[in-house]
């Protein structure tokens, strides 16, 4: 049977099946080829691909589920997808994937837009869940990253190159040599006997070519098989969470109570699609195993005998799937003919990343014209709250307290499941262990990724009426949802984590219990949070200055009664500090020294340049500013640059670090940068002036501050949290 013979001559002996069992399939022939990429488009795609930083938390890349290893599939069922995720579809090989015309089992992307399915795989919660202007940032802080980018498109790191770099690379992902494609260009060896048998099975009695054919060997239509729905899919919680998530996303009717994979249905929302899914190509088969939008087939033999059977059960299912009545020697024949159809292995070797590197920050802007004033106010020039225990905690209408709500709150503030990839929940920031803050100079942030901000303490931020440093929102409802999602803080998904709270039943009765609602809401988790933050306040009969101002003389010391004249006079505290949270509640400049770790932490350089992006500072502004910008970012005012809200003076003795960057570890050094009249800044507060106090006048005041904390720090013990169970 060796030789060659012309593709004409083999098509033609074919032709008589072609005819009757699938008169309008497109011949079987060679994949035809793609335009060419750039070489060194594709080379730095290549990196990108392989490199984790793309994802969130920089813990998975494009090969985590697309791995050269295993076919650029991951081998499994179904795909893992991102930490605190499992997906709930099988991994699809991105082998041939630039010659599809629709991307997805359910088709519901342009498959001829590689770049627009780079950007979903990276952006999607339950996929890669990075913000496409963070990761530029993590590009930029990389020399050679840089360096490639300007030499292949001429410009920086950006989020439409890295796109357009990895599509060009996945391009590059073709079958190659396989014998049928030999065999097809006249080398009739190519194919084994057993394998031409299984080839006029494939296009006669088995019938394969209807949906099988062409250069891909994949009609690129949707059909439904009665593919029995994956048991792990709705018996697996997170799994379960991600179909429900996914379908809720696509506006999916009546999605809470799925019990299939609806397919194509999801996105035309016709019932004729439901359960319908693309025909894959089945281009390199025998590596790509297990096999169906669900991975329910292991092997080659099991697909087959699914087929021989006539497909399996749906309303759906296609009128071209019937029993075939294949023998045990023609299935082995047709297995044979699958395995021809795979080629040499495409594998490419991933490159190590190239590293971070420290970068030179911006050299700061020059200081405003006329926003410098000198100072001449003290203390005595005005008139000030007064000082005092706190009133009654101030509760929004829409959010009323209740003993229910708040213990629900307490358990959502521990539960890391509110994160993306569930390991950062509310006390991974605020851990009443460290004064409700983090104790860290600079706050940990979500993992891949180190925070720009001094953790707050959460610590009577009821009282407050702007929140975070540069009073960004305006209730702890709001606060809890920022921090939640935001890409450097929790960096969660609101539909994912509203559907993670759904399959607890604890959850379930609790909000149900707490807010009337048969499912819990992700707002009102917020609420929750909030009612419980709500009770974590100083109270005065803990508080020596409390009792002290009711009444007992003997509560605070001599030292603290001197160090309270000083702040009502020589040193002037009571301009900013007053009231009985100790804060005007308004914003200054002070002048606070930089913290030296922006000079000596790659990502925190990453995360303040993200910053100055997210919040929409001028092109200009962006590429020298080298510090946090406060209430500018707000505002856009150049007098608002460098300003922060004044906090309150509570609880001090629990909650250092201070300042908005950490940069002082002890109340001492402190009052030594208030003693010297602040730091250097253009828009410097008026208000600041060296007080020339005495080293004594320093302990004195000292000890006023310190007698602003409870007697012990304000602790609440973690509870046990309620587990996982899947919603009937």
């Amino acid at each position: 049977m060796g030789g060659r013979a012309s593709v004409g001559g083999l098509i033609a002996a074919f032709g008589f099946v072609l005819a009757v069992g699938a008169a309008r399939a497109e011949p079987l022939a060679p994949l035809p080829p793609l335009p060419a990429s750039p070489p060194e488009q594709v080379a730095l795609g290549r990196l990108l691909f392989f490199d984790t930083r793309l994802s969130g938390d920089a813990s998975i890349s494009c090969a985590s589920c697309h791995d050269p290893r295993k076919a650029w599939g991951d081998g499994k069922p179904l795909s893992t997808g991102y930490p605190g995720a499992e997906y709930f579809r099988n991994a699809q090989t991105l082998l041939n994937a630039a010659h599809y015309r629709r991307s997805y089992w359910d088709g519901r992307m342009d498959g001829r837009d590689l770049p627009t399915l780079v950007r979903d795989h990276l952006t999607e919660p339950a996929l890669m869940q990075v913000d496409g202007r963070l990761f530029p940032e993590r590009l930029k802080q990389v020399p050679e990253y840089d360096a490639m980018f300007r030499r292949v498109f001429g410009g920086e790191p950006s989020f439409g190159r890295s796109l357009n770099a990895i599509a060009a690379f996945v391009r590059t992902l073709t079958s190659r040599g396989a014998p049928l494609d030999r065999y097809l260009e006249g080398d009739t060896a190519a194919l084994s006997p057993a394998a031409r048998d299984g080839l006029a099975l494939f296009q006669g009695k088995a019938g394969c070519l209807r949906c099988h054919d062409g250069p891909l060997l994949s009609d690129q239509k949707f059909h439904a098989l009665g593919v029995q729905d994956s048991a792990a899919v709705f018996g697996e919680p997170l799994r379960h969470i991600t179909f429900r998530w996914f379908m809720k996303t696509l506006g999916t009717p009546n999605y809470t109570n799925l019990r299939e994979d609806v397919g194509r249905y999801a996105v035309t929302k016709e019932p004729p699609d439901r359960g319908r899914f693309r025909t894959p190509s089945l281009r390199d088969v025998a590596l790509t195993a297990p096999y169906m939008h669900n991975g329910t087939l292991a092997t080659l033999e099991e697909v087959v005998e699914f087929y021989n059977r006539g497909g399996g059960i749906h309303r759906n299912k296609s009128p071209l799937l019937a029993p075939l009545g294949l023998g045990a020697a023609e299935k082995k024949a047709l297995v044979e003919f699958l395995e021809a159809l795979t080629g040499e292995p495409v594998v490419v070797d991933p490159l190590a990343p190239p590293e971070y590197k420290l970068r030179a920050l911006g050299k700061g802007s020059p200081a405003p014209a006329g926003l410098v004033a000198a100072s001449t106010g003290t203390a005595q020039s005005g008139k000030f709250r007064a000082l005092g225990p706190l009133g009654p905690v101030p509760v929004p209408r829409d959010n009323p307290m209740s003993d229910a709500k708040v213990e629900l709150g307490k358990f959502l503030f521990f539960d890391p499941r509110l994160s993306g990839d569930v390991s950062t929940p509310c006390v991974a920031c605020h851990n009443p262990e460290a004064g409700w803050g983090d104790g860290s100079d600079v706050s940990r942030g979500y993992p891949g990724t180190q925070h720009w901000r001094n953790s707050q303490t959460v610590l009577n931020a009821a009282y407050y009426f702007k929140l975070f440093w540069a009073g960004e929102v305006t209730s702890l409802e709001a606060q809890a949802v920022a921090a939640a999602t935001g890409n450097v803080a929790g960096n969660g998904d609101p539909m994912m984590m509203e559907e993670r709270l759904r399959q607890i039943p604890e959850y379930v009765r609790r909000f149900k219990a707490v807010f009337g609602t048969e499912q819990p809401r992700i707002m009102d988790a917020w609420k929750a949070i909030a009612a419980f933050e709500r009770t974590l306040v100083s109270k005065p009969e803990q508080v020596p200055f409390d009792r002290f101002v009711k009444g007992d003389p003997k509560a605070i010391t001599d030292e603290a009664r001197r160090g309270l004249a000083l702040f009502l006079g020589k040193a002037g505290c009571i301009q900013c500090h007053n009231g009985p949270l100790l804060s005007d509640d308004d914003y200054h400049a002070l002048g606070v020294p930089k913290n030296p770790v922006f000079e000596e932490d790659p990502l925190r350089q990453i995360t303040l340049r993200f910053q100055h992006v997210i919040r929409g500072v001028p092109e200009e502004l962006y590429r020298v500013a080298d510090r946090d910008l406060g209430l500018y970012y707000t505002t856009k005012r150049e007098a608002d640059r460098g300003k922060f809200r004044t906090p309150g003076l509570r609880e001090l003795k629990y909650t250092a670090p201070y300042m908005h960057n950490g940069a002082f570890f002890t109340l001492e050094e402190v009052l030594d940068f208030y003693d010297q009249g602040g730091g250097n800044d253009a828009n410097k507060s008026p208000l600041l002036r060296p007080l020339k106090l005495t080293a004594q006048e320093k302990k004195d005041l000292l000890a006023f501050l310190l007698s602003l904390s409870s007697d012990q720090p304000i602790v609440v013990p973690a509870p046990q949290l309620p587990e996982y169970a899947v919603v009937k």
